[in-house]
């Protein structure tokens, strides 16, 4: 598809991995529908990301619907491989993608939705916000009072140590993407790691020669509902093995920034070269019809079906378990939202005595 349409039965706004999956159940069923994505391609969240990175999950575990991870199910792919892996799902599968269309505004209109684009306006009889669980880059207000001398990047922004000025680099963050950081930049510069006061747990990427996602599945942790508070896990977690062979230091959590010095949660004081904010995302649902969010301003859903007829939500955060927003687990809840998209289509045909 290149051309955006005046009016689509179904408009999936999104096509990262959850898109892409609920856009192949939908196919599937014979619904015609559009997939808006505001990246330049298929992929280009996942191709943005840091350059050595590497999914927690083995490849057994980082598959959509209807096509198995290419390669040995036991190894690790990198970002290079998902964005391959997704471009060759929406090829195979002939997912109407249309890139470079970022929804700016999304609103109930005449008993279906009209979306505003940066290339035109749609009209949908129903919509699925796919558009995951990273959105905007989260950084402390504080972060702005450190010093024009040190060099500081989100996540989001870092690709490699070569960004990385000598000298001693923070990364404030200890979850999965502030380990791995930590993990590679230990082998070119001093590496101090700020944690938080939540411990996550720690798994092992593998236990008795099987994968831990194995594990999960198959006792049916994945499948299970979780606390939004439960912190996540830590998989295959490499820093402890580098701190006691003094290649990263870890310290308390940073409170305040002055000037050259970042200080800690109990009055130590660092002086970086660089620090990374592996502090997380957050959403901004500003673009949606009022009547769709709570008053935090929060799509107001039940495991993923809206508020609003029509309207439905795939890859938060825990929408309905722990492997909601991963790769290799949302198609889950993919299938469960594609059936309900086709049923409110067959109770509105037949509200309007209509063949369903």
């Amino acid at each position: 598809m290149s051309a955006l349409p005046a009016t689509v039965p179904v408009a999936v706004v999104g096509a990262g991995q959850s898109g892409l999956a609920v856009g192949y159940y939908l196919r599937r069923a014979g619904v015609p529908c559009v997939l808006l994505d505001a990246g330049s391609g298929v992929g280009e969240s996942w191709r943005r990301r840091w350059d050595s990175l590497t999914l927690f999950t083995s490849a057994r575990f980082s598959a959509l619907p209807g096509l198995p991870f290419p390669g040995p199910g036991a190894r690790y792919p990198g970002k290079d491989e998902v964005v391959a892996y997704l471009r060759e799902y929406a090829r195979r599968f002939d997912l109407p993608v249309l890139p470079g269309h970022r929804v700016l505004e999304l609103r109930a209109d005449d008993g279906g939705y009209l979306l505003t684009t940066t290339r035109g306006e749609c009209r949908a009889g129903q919509v699925v916000i796919a558009t995951g669980a990273f959105g905007t880059p989260r950084v402390p207000e504080f972060a702005a009072a450190l010093g024009p001398d040190v060099r500081t990047l989100h996540t989001g922004d870092y690709r490699g140590p070569a960004q990385i000025p000598p000298g001693t680099v923070v990364v404030v963050g200890d979850g999965n993407s502030g380990r791995q950081i930590a993990v590679e930049l230990a082998g070119t510069h001093r590496v101090v790691l700020s944690c938080g006061d939540t411990v996550s747990p720690r798994l092992p990427q593998t236990v008795v020669g099987r994968d831990m996602f194995w594990w999960m599945s198959v006792l049916g942790v994945m499948s299970m509902p979780v606390s939004m508070e439960a912190p996540d896990p830590v998989v295959g977690d490499r820093v402890p093995a580098l701190v006691a062979e003094g290649r990263i230091r870890t310290v308390g959590r940073i409170t305040a920034a002055r000037g050259a010095e970042l200080l800690v949660a109990g009055g130590e004081r660092v002086r970086p070269s660089a620090v990374i904010w592996a502090t997380g995302y957050r959403s901004d649902w500003s673009w949606l019809d009022p009547a769709m969010l709570d008053e935090a301003g929060r799509p107001r859903h039940t495991e993923g079906v809206g508020v609003l007829p029509g309207s439905h939500y795939l890859g938060l955060y825990r929408m309905r378990t722990r492997g909601s927003a991963l790769l290799g687990f949302v198609g889950r809840d993919a299938e469960r939202v594609a059936a309900a998209v086709v049923g409110a289509a067959s109770t509105s045909s037949a509200a309007k005595g209509e063949p369903a």
